[in-house]
């Protein structure tokens, strides 16, 4: 897994509306990047409902928040309607930037093991540099960890 001081991959993926997007156009300001396992299941449900409704608090501080998630376009337009969210979330289908951040582990689910997405979440500064990095997220209370941390910095 990337890790404080590590710079933001380089990869192109593409967002909910469908248009592809280099990495390196999120940048410009603070960035928070959260991966997250899978559209519409209740921990990436409660997670992404947090980062909406605290939309307005990152946006003062200036920090953009976005998801990725390997659900298809159409997958995070469909979750996007259905909760209302008003941010960005990438389609990595091809898990381009999540083996990129290293977030793809070994997970186990009624005895069956298999390879999912590690809910983890990057603070990326406006040049791209990781600046702190919440592994293995619990999603109830998440966003609010994650803004008073951006508070106190």
């Amino acid at each position: 897994m990337l890790s404080t001081g590590d710079t933001l991959p380089n990869v192109t993926l593409e967002d909910d509306t469908g248009k592809r997007i280099k990495t390196s156009e999120l940048l410009g300001g603070r960035l928070v990047l959260y991966f997250y396992p899978k559209d519409d299941t209740p921990g990436c449900t409660n997670e992404a409902s947090q980062f909406r409704d605290l939309l307005a608090r990152f946006k003062r501080k200036h920090v953009r928040v976005v998801g990725v998630s390997r659900d298809s376009v159409a997958s995070h337009q469909k979750f996007k309607k259905k909760y209302g969210l008003t941010f960005p979330l990438l389609s990595d289908v091809d898990s381009k930037l999540c083996d990129a951040f290293g977030v793809i582990v070994e997970k186990s689910n009624y005895g069956k093991t298999y390879l999912g997405v590690q809910r983890s979440t990057f603070l990326i500064d406006e040049k791209g540099t990781i600046v702190h990095v919440w592994p293995n997220v619990k999603a109830d209370g998440h966003a609010e960890e994650v803004l008073d941390y951006i508070s106190e910095a």
